[in-house]
């Protein structure tokens, strides 16, 4: 029961819209819980929300166990973008709200046309980029695109992203995050591992053809599964496709593996430095 009241209040702060189209019709700052049934749908204000921890949101202390190689120095210049699974990160106090570009419910065209208060002032995805001027930026997006939009149009409104958020930060090191799985007790139906392997597949196919070297794939998916090939039991938030705590510290942990095997601390010590040496000259 109480896993099951902790879903509800997680669904209700992450999701803005219900996701029977949800992603490309924006209403306003209001949350929903994300429900399939028009007669179960509940809805609450930003302001009665409240997370359900609240860890050091300054250091990963609670990730050791999940100890990567440069773990500390990718999650201090991490800043995320993107959906419910995105914001996730914020809601649970892991990133603080100063690095997260994000709200429930957004698609990939939903993301592109909402304003964010990252920064303390209501702005489009474009200023806020602009204002936060992250190195290191991961995007997770698709969980509200799967089976309301094509695959090829999902990965088609994604490159258009992709091209516009490099021309706004172009010294930044950007990571898609391939849609999560969802566990055996989904209650979406509409929303099925079989769809989201699909639309992670186009994904991946797509981001070569951007001819980018600083745009990564990250295969979210795979780290979250069981022998099963479900979302593991031990990361489901309680409605079977938002994950929780120990989910975010385990994608943590393989993003920074993945980010190695792509030498980017050094690449991002780069751009720091290109950074500090532009700030000189002006």
């Amino acid at each position: 029961m109480l896993k099951k009241a902790a879903a509800l209040i997680l669904s209700a702060a992450l999701a803005l819209a219900a996701f029977t189209g949800c992603g490309n019709k924006i209403q306003g700052h209001e949350a929903k819980i994300i429900t399939q049934s028009d007669t179960s749908e509940q809805q609450v204000t930003n302001k009665e929300i409240k997370p359900l921890y609240d860890p050091d949101i300054e250091k990963a202390k609670d990730i050791d166990y999940l100890n990567a190689d440069n773990m500390q120095f990718y999650f201090d210049r991490l800043v995320v973008a993107g959906d419910s699974i995105a914001n996730g990160w914020q809601y649970y106090n892991i990133l603080p709200k100063s690095r997260s570009i994000a709200y429930g419910g957004l698609s990939t065209f939903g993301f592109s046309v909402w304003e964010f208060d990252t920064t303390g002032t209501s702005m489009s995805m474009q200023d806020t980029l602009k204002k936060v001027n992250p190195t290191l930026l991961y995007i997770c997006l698709g969980m509200n695109d799967v089976n309301q939009i094509s695959a090829d149009e999902y990965v088609k409104q994604y490159k258009e992203l992709l091209q516009n958020i490099k021309k706004i930060v172009p010294d930044c090191l950007v990571v898609v995050q391939s849609i999560t799985p969802v566990a055996s007790t989904n209650e979406y139906p509409k929303v099925t591992n079989d769809a989201i392997k699909k639309y992670n597949a186009k994904l991946q196919q797509m981001l070569p053809t951007l001819g980018r070297e600083d745009i990564i794939y990250f295969n979210a998916y795979n780290s979250l599964l069981d022998s099963k090939g479900m979302m593991d039991a031990k990361y489901d938030a309680g409605d079977g496709l938002h994950i929780n705590t120990d989910a975010y510290k385990k994608l943590l942990a393989d993003l920074s593996k993945r980010l190695n095997a792509e030498m980017a601390k050094q690449r991002l010590e780069a751009y720091e430095q290109q950074r500090k040496e532009s700030e000189k000259k002006q």
